[in-house]
């Protein structure tokens, strides 16, 4: 849509705005709008305004992996309110929050979770996201509401949270490789835990993202949202690392230079996010050359779960270099 500039005064220009959107936004005479300039872009948003966004959830006859999609989903595209139907003459549900390590071979790390009452159940999902909460509920149907609004800073903060917890999950499967910590099934639960962190500030820095939709480019704004798939994707790496840790048999010190290797591969992404360098740059590509020539060396003389660690590994070292790229490119938007 094209408006002509209106000359009102000596210094003055106008524009008037599209009626749809005035009236969509529900917009009065001395309203205030925020205004972003982003070169040759201006960015009008009435945030003031903002109508909430609702959404509704039937998950009669859905699997639990599929109750986590929709959920999942809702929460990120920034619902302020998620009605979720459920059938109130089914007694019992499938534990959903423990659900994945409850399931094939991490069912032998420890006892399955026994089943809980619908409210139960969704009560323990909504738990594992940041800000929202049930509100009231009744007969076949419970209301999840945000608790309080996002900001970027909470953004920053988040992503930020992310790059630490990440460094963390290295640090313990190195301290395990290290000190022979294996065939203890604490270790692979603590790390499912902690990634579950990865995956909670990762489904919040996308609410936020998608609910403050004027803070960043659109074209930058799809690089941050690869990137963050990308770090959730790293974190689930080491939760199949630390099931080979628990179930092993053996020894599995050989992949510990590699463990190494990765973890210095991924505090050099990290760095390089906040402070973009051309020199840090190049010595990431040193980097990563380095650790795909170790694991190439090392990958016919391992065996058994060593050799699956290994594979883990270099599945992070590929995303992390996928993640390089994506911020790299943002330089260029």
């Amino acid at each position: 849509m094209k408006r002509r500039i209106i000359k009102q005064g000596h210094n003055t220009l106008t524009l008037t705005l599209p009626a749809e959107w005035v009236k969509r936004l529900n917009l009065k005479s001395r309203d205030e709008v925020d205004i972003f300039e982003r070169e040759n872009t201006l960015v009008i948003n009435s945030p003031c305004n903002h109508k909430e966004k609702s959404c509704e959830i039937d998950i009669e006859g859905f699997t639990v992996p599929l109750l986590w999609r929709y959920f999942q989903s809702a929460y990120r595209s920034g619902c302020d309110e998620i009605k979720i139907l459920f059938d109130s003459t089914k007694k019992e549900y499938e534990d959903a929050y423990h659900y994945y390590t409850t399931q094939f071979e991490y069912s032998k790390l420890g006892e399955k979770v026994p089943p809980k009452p619908a409210i139960a159940m969704i009560q323990e999902v909504t738990n594992r996201f940041i800000g929202i909460d049930i509100m009231e509920s009744g007969k076949g149907y419970c209301i999840i509401r945000e608790m309080a609004e996002v900001s970027i800073k909470e953004f920053d903060h988040s992503l930020r949270r992310i790059f630490l917890v990440i460094l963390q999950m290295f640090d313990m499967i190195i301290d395990s490789i290290e000190k022979n910590k294996i065939q203890d099934p604490s270790l692979c639960k603590e790390i499912h835990t902690i990634d579950l962190n990865v995956d909670k500030l990762v489904d919040y820095c996308s609410r936020i993202l998608n609910k403050i939709d004027t803070h960043f480019p659109e074209n930058k704004k799809s690089l941050i949202f690869s990137s963050l798939y990308i770090l959730e994707l790293i974190g689930d790496e080491f939760k199949y690392i630390g099931k080979h840790l628990a179930l092993t048999q053996k020894n599995v010190k050989e992949v510990l230079s590699l463990a190494k290797l990765n973890r210095q591969h991924f505090e050099r992404y990290y760095k390089l996010y906040y402070n973009f360098d051309r020199k840090q740059v190049i010595t990431f590509g040193e980097g990563d050359f380095e650790v795909y020539e170790a694991n190439y060396r090392m990958k016919n003389q391992l065996h058994g779960d060593s050799r699956s660690i290994s594979k883990h590994l270099m599945v992070v070292s590929k995303l992390t270099l996928s993640l390089v790229e994506l911020r790299i490119q943002m330089e260029f938007q």
